[in-house]
């Protein structure tokens, strides 16, 4: 039995029933040695959503190179990019995986070009890795989503696989590292549909899901190739949104206009030891926080305009607790209090700014009944179970909190002021 079709009785279990005639009208493109190059071009007046095709061509993309951590990316505009997107036998790795269609575009005159290789026979996967070596080889810049953790591994093991030379651009923008960092909390995920629907106002009608679309080739090689062109179209979408979410992040990067945004680029920046940038940031969340909360008490009339989702409250809880610590660090301690303050208020309840806050009660501000109010919520808190925490975390801050009560209480009473009704004692017999 030759190889080719042992790997095609690996790759393709057993049909249920008969398999239907092929029908090859149901493929588009042209058939090159076992494979097919649909190509397809897209005038830039087109919409994808909101904003028409070409209009992210002139963007920059020098504002994604730290976030993206690539200093390469700072002479590249949006146009020079080949756009690039795979689909394969199996979301897992190893030389079984296929990768049986590529999807690549990239602007050219007066058009966004779409070029879609199809594996229509395992005996072609060579000619189609060497046409798309090829390609990749025209342009300086690859931009993918999520192309440095999955697609660019398959394609250069299958390459490594044939023994064809891996070639890929310099320079590689992986769109779904960015999103991650900049839009983490603000949408429900972070998956390249989500950010298409969010960003560009396009919603997908009878998509095809990619987790279907190995099954969509099984059943190809089986003969039966009625579903093939929905493939075609996902990964057709897939191309089309990359230059227009990848001029949406730049764009956020130089003008950000949402709290949770601002509040990831505050982490970004304190991560780069950029502190002064990460202060600025994290003082715009908050801000934006407080107006979208005021507009949302006005709207409906009532309510303490509290954040209610669940994912932008841990943002503010975040973006506070940051904050505090960075006007900390720069000697500002009365700020760093107040805002310890509005975060002790906030779920999700935490132990580290209740402790801050004592600290600065006691050392700093000199109050020490203040100090011993504070390190007792923290303590009850703890012990009512409002402050979440595993059993050791938990004994720890007991154990430290205990601490602190016992020192403000000794001092205390050598100061002759009068320490709280409820003393360090009725807390240890508490435990």
């Amino acid at each position: 039995m030759r190889l080719v079709e042992k790997l095609r009785r690996i790759a393709a279990p057993p049909p249920a029933a008969p398999p239907v005639v092929r029908r090859d009208i149901a493929l588009a493109g042209e058939r090159v040695d076992g494979y097919r190059i649909r190509r397809e071009r897209i005038a830039l007046h087109r919409c994808h959503g909101q904003d028409p095709v070409g209009e992210s061509a002139a963007t920059r993309l020098a504002p994604l190179a730290g976030i993206a951590r690539d200093d390469a990316l700072s002479g590249y505009r949006v146009s020079d990019a080949l756009y690039f997107d795979t689909e394969t036998t199996s979301l897992g790795g190893g030389v079984g995986t296929w990768v049986f269609l590529l999807g690549a575009g990239w602007f050219e005159d007066d058009a966004f070009v779409v070029e879609q290789y199809f594996l229509d026979d395992v005996t072609g996967e060579a000619a189609l890795l060497e046409a798309v070596r090829r390609l990749f080889a025209r342009f300086p810049l690859a931009v993918s989503f999520h192309g440095k953790g999955f697609d660019t591994p398959r394609l250069q093991g299958r390459h490594l696989f044939h023994g064809i030379p891996w070639s890929f651009p310099d320079a590689h923008l992986d769109l779904c590292i960015v999103g991650r960092s900049l839009y983490r909390g603000a949408f429900s995920d972070c998956r390249l549909q989500t950010f298409e629907r969010e960003l560009l106002g396009h919603v997908r009608e009878d998509d095809l899901p990619g987790a279907e679309c190995p099954q969509a080739f099984f059943r190809h090689l089986q003969g039966d190739s009625t579903t093939i062109p929905r493939v075609f179209e996902h990964n057709l979408l897939d191309i089309l949104t990359l230059p227009l979410v990848a001029a949406r992040f730049s764009g956020a990067m130089t003008s950000p206009d949402h709290p949770v945004l601002l509040s990831n680029l505050g982490r970004f920046f304190e991560r780069s030891g950029q502190d002064a940038k990460a202060r600025a940031a994290y003082a715009r969340a908050l801000q934006e926080f407080a107006e979208s909360a005021a507009g949302s008490r006005q709207a409906n009339g009532h309510g303490t305009g509290c954040v209610t989702n669940g994912r932008a409250r841990d943002v503010l809880a975040r973006s506070l607790e940051r904050l505090a610590l960075l006007e900390r660090r720069a000697g500002r301690h009365a700020a760093s209090a107040d805002l310890l303050k509005r975060r002790i208020e906030l779920p999700p309840y935490a132990f580290q700014p209740l402790e801050d806050l004592a600290k600065y009660h006691e050392h700093r501000a000199r109050d020490l009944v203040a100090a011993q109010a504070t390190a007792i919520e923290a303590r009850s808190r703890l012990v009512t179970g409002r402050i979440e925490a595993d059993r050791v975390a938990r004994e720890r801050y007991l154990g430290a909190i205990d601490h602190r009560l016992a020192r403000l209480e000794r001092r205390l009473t050598e100061s002759g002021a009068s320490p709280l009704s409820r003393g360090h004692a009725d807390f240890v017999a508490e435990r």
